[in-house]
């Protein structure tokens, strides 16, 4: 792993969980994994020892994703699982298939989610509307 800068607070400091291997024999469960926050968190997982189950819509993405954390931390260990979490079944598809691969499930994160612009005409009418 590399040297990893860090320009945050002492007190925050993950380096001493990556030391530690503080996750090492859990299993983390990541929606929305493939890129942003999700790809942030599988990362910092995946230095601090845990085992990554990651899910998103489209595998060509969770490839792009878990090839990335392999270079950066070559020894994890990486499940991933393409579903939209919209659809209750795959969810629960994608429980199923991380504790068949790891005999557990420790962590969830939810962190599935889409991003719309917004109209600015509707805004401006919601927020007057709110204040009615």
């Amino acid at each position: 792993m590399a040297n990893i800068p860090c320009s945050i607070y002492p007190t925050i400091d993950p380096r001493p969980h990556y030391a530690a291997q503080t996750f090492k024999g859990k299993v983390v469960l990541i929606t929305g994994a493939s890129r942003g926050i999700g790809l942030e968190t599988a990362t910092q997982y995946a230095r601090s020892g845990a085992s990554l189950s990651l899910v998103s819509r489209k595998q060509e993405t969770l490839d792009l994703t878990r090839d990335a954390i392999l270079r950066d931390v070559p020894s994890a260990n990486i499940l991933t699982f393409p579903a939209d979490v919209r659809d209750v079944k795959r969810a629960e598809e994608a429980v199923a298939a991380t504790i068949a691969r790891f005999g557990r499930l420790d962590v969830l994160i939810a962190n599935a989610g889409t991003a719309r612009l917004m109209d600015k005409r509707e805004s401006r009418r919601e927020s007057s509307d709110a204040h009615n």
